[in-house]
């Protein structure tokens, strides 16, 4: 059973997060010696999952089981660890980062805990754009989806707008319209969602409208018993209830606290989301699971995250035996990925004249990879990243929608480039080639590791 926490304490590695990612970890890391002490801010494990009632079938091996049958498994035998100090509904409140002495942590309460690393497991939150979720004009009738997830059972029918075209979103409109809600169905790219979900969408249906490859709305009022939107493509609109299911972001709370103690010490912090990086497992810091950004979270990626996050821990902890090979030396060939000269024509610009059409522009791209293991023979092409993919997705975040500022297009170009698995770092130049007659004008931007 995990032990009561003292006031002081030294482990050798502290979590933050208690979702799957931080269990699973924790569950290896205790069984294999190591002292651990975990910290989630909820009053109880996996919190996220257990408000998820509904049956799924993508798990395998627990088809038909709710997510929160699942999440209080894992909770149950993550209480039943030896060796785990358990520290519920806590949060940090500071923590500081010294060479040859690790971590440490002060938690809101007071208690402190030195660890020899640190492993950020602290998933996702929604995404939560201010034109929907403005502070002045919070309204319980626009939601995000951990509040549609909560409510959706016992919303009265009505009007629900769902903005996103992924599995979450078509999930919830196959949900809401099967209990007599009139469902619009709002995506400002493709419908992304796996191929089994539309295929269940009714396009001839009385009782749900699909809008995709549709900018989204500018203006947003929330009333007391509707709420109203503004849209170039639909104009002024009312419905009794708005999701906004755009998907997710790597929660930063924790992040931004590592990035602070390590400025502190003088060491340049990892990016946001911060990845598996090799030059931050020397200082004891490791990641796993959703807070890494990765592009198809869910529960058994996270679980294998956590995984894998504890045999590097583990390697960290107890080095390696003399005469072997270090990691630095077995990781040691940076490969970036370069696309030049990609042209194309993009929905850009806020002069009248480039609100007609697209206009032509020119994209160099560099995705940095990070330090590879060398090899000197073909891989099989699911091993690396596809530069294919990685053309496509800049073509795709440039022309699903139209931008006004290049400086927005920019940085949706980062951050979606940033999500691809083992990607560090992102360079993005973008040149409009026709706003000028006697020049281009081009801005680039700059982000993770380099």
């Amino acid at each position: 059973m995990p032990q009561s926490a003292p006031s002081s304490a030294s482990v050798d590695l502290a979590i933050i997060g208690g979702g799957p990612a931080g269990c699973s970890a924790a569950s290896w890391l205790t069984q294999l010696g190591l002292s651990v002490a975990l910290i989630e801010r909820e009053p109880e494990l996996c919190a996220s999952l257990q408000r998820l009632q509904f049956p799924q079938d993508w798990l395998l091996g627990a088809p038909g089981e709710t997510l929160a049958t699942l999440g209080q498994r894992y909770a149950d035998q993550t209480l039943n660890l030896h060796g785990l100090q358990l520290f519920l509904q806590r949060s940090l409140d500071h923590m500081d980062w010294q060479p040859g002495q690790g971590w440490r942590l002060r938690l809101d309460d007071g208690r402190t805990l030195q660890a020899r690393a640190l492993l950020l497991a602290t998933g996702l939150r929604p995404l939560r754009p201010e034109l929907f979720f403005a502070a002045h004009q919070a309204q319980a009738r626009v939601m995000d989806a951990i509040a549609l997830t909560a409510q959706r059972e016992t919303l009265p029918p009505g009007r629900c707008l769902l903005l996103g075209g992924g599995d979450n979103a078509v999930e919830n409109a196959l949900y809401l319209q099967a209990r007599g809600h009139q469902v619009t169905l709002w995506s400002r790219s493709d419908w992304r969602a796996q191929q089994a979900l539309l295929d269940r969408l009714n396009p001839l249906s009385q009782h749900i409208t699909l809008r995709p490859r549709t900018p989204l709305p500018f203006r947003l009022d929330a009333a007391e018993d509707h709420v109203q939107l503004e849209s170039r493509a639909h104009g002024l609109e009312s419905f009794d209830h708005v999701a906004v299911l755009l998907g997710y972001e790597a929660e930063p709370a924790a992040w931004l606290q590592v990035g602070d103690a390590l400025q502190r010490a003088g060491v340049t912090a990892p990016s946001h989301p911060f990845r598996d990086e090799p030059r931050f497992a020397p200082l004891g810091l490791f990641v796993a699971g959703d807070a890494s950004g990765r592009q198809h979270p869910c529960v058994q990626t996270a679980l294998g995250d956590g995984v894998v996050a504890a045999k590097a821990i583990e390697a960290f902890l107890r080095p390696l035996q003399e005469g072997q090979p270090s990691p630095a030396l077995r990781r040691n060939n940076r490969q970036i990925i370069h696309i030049s000269g990609l042209r194309f024509g993009a929905n850009l610009g806020v002069l009248d004249f480039e609100r007609e059409g697209p206009q032509p522009i020119l994209v160099d791209a560099e995705v940095n990879l990070g330090a590879q293991t060398i090899v000197s023979r073909d891989a099989d092409i699911g091993h690396v990243l596809d530069y294919r993919r990685v053309r496509q997705i800049i073509i795709d975040e440039c022309t699903a929608e139209h931008t006004d500022l290049l400086e927005a297009l920019l940085g949706k170009l980062c951050t979606r480039l940033m999500k691809l698995a083992g990607v560090v770092g992102v360079r993005i130049k973008v040149t409009k080639l026709e706003i000028f007659p006697d020049c281009q004008v081009a801005i680039s931007a700059e982000c993770g590791q380099w």
